[in-house]
């Protein structure tokens, strides 16, 4: 019998080009170098049922349903160190919509309310492989919705470099078998860390940060059931209209200029969050909301003051700008 190491599972992500339900990859794949490569959650896949009947005090082994069809599939990552511009400027891309990601990535608050149709190809969807050493057991989930992508700027953690987390969604049922499209070769050309980012400040003025996170939240819904690659039960497509959320938390020193965000936060104050180096990596959230102002006073370095917050914008404002060249 074989044994298996988790080293020698992959993960890789493409942009799919064929339309939305196609099951077979298409796009460039890039591999998404992980410490640990999760399983598809097939959980929500399968309807279950446990139907009661008369005749006798304990269910019968007919009596238990599982249906598979009209369920949905996810996929998490978590701690992925970014080390690829074109893949990171992917994830951002299938999170946000926005397709120039190349120069600055946008959302604003008029984002679009997107319809995804099976049999086409409008929206931002993803092929997610799990290449497995036994090798007719890989997975392949396509049409995949980035449904939230968190990115990450910890001192305290892999030297400081920037760091992604995340969740893939599909309405459609997952491929395992034998998938041999060989992924890109991902080269190592982003380092962008916390240490690179020598701009800092709060309302415009000038902090010194301990951390700072971001998490987009754009999800999608499945919608209607009909036969798609002979699977019944898939969907007729989704919407992806939902509320789009962008929250995270900044930690800075306190000092003569941080410590007044407790006023910032006790008005319900619009307040800009900027971290970045000017030129290759750059945060801002130009009208944030303080959702908390909690002081750390157990770190030994000093006091900091931790800031939960969530973005807002109105009409064509910018919930965030972000650029990763």
């Amino acid at each position: 019998m074989a044994t298996y190491s988790g080293k020698q599972f992959e993960a890789y992500i493409s942009l799919q080009s064929d339309a939305l339900g196609t099951n077979d990859v298409s796009g460039t794949l890039y591999k998404m170098r992980l410490n640990q490569v999760n399983d598809i959650d097939f959980s929500a896949g399968v309807q279950l049922a446990q139907v009661e009947r008369t005749g006798q005090r304990a269910l019968r082994p007919t009596d238990h349903i599982a249906v598979r069809g009209g369920g949905t599939y996810t996929w998490s990552f978590s701690d992925y160190v970014v080390e690829n511009e074109a893949f990171l400027q992917l994830l951002l891309q299938l999170v946000t919509e926005d397709t120039s990601t190349s120069a600055t990535t946008v959302m604003t608050g008029t984002q679009a309310t997107v319809a995804y149709a099976e049999g086409a190809s409008t929206g931002e969807y993803a092929c997610v492989v799990i290449s497995s050493p036994d090798t007719d057991k890989d997975r392949l989930m396509h049409s995949a919705i980035l449904q939230e992508l968190t990115l990450s700027l910890d001192p305290n953690s892999n030297g400081g470099r920037l760091t992604a987390s995340g969740t893939f969604f599909s309405g459609f049922q997952p491929v395992i078998g034998s998938e041999s499209t060989s992924p890109d070769a991902t080269a190592v050309n982003f380092t962008k860390g916390f240490f690179d980012c020598t701009t800092q400040s709060l309302g415009g003025n000038a902090v010194l940060m301990n951390g700072f996170d971001m998490t987009i939240s754009n999800p999608a819904i499945r919608n209607g059931f009909k036969v798609v690659n002979s699977n019944n039960g898939e969907p007729d497509g989704y919407n992806r209209g939902n509320q789009v959320n962008i929250t995270g938390n900044v930690s800075v020193k306190m000092d003569d200029n941080s410590v007044t965000m407790i006023d910032n936060f006790l008005a319900g104050t619009s307040t800009n969050i900027s971290i970045g180096d000017g030129s290759a990596i750059d945060f801002d959230i130009p009208t944030a909301k303080f959702t908390s102002h909690e002081l750390d006073t157990g770190n030994e370095a000093g006091v900091f003051i931790n800031l939960p917050f969530f973005a807002t914008a109105d009409g064509t404002d910018a919930l965030f700008t972000l650029k990763t060249t």
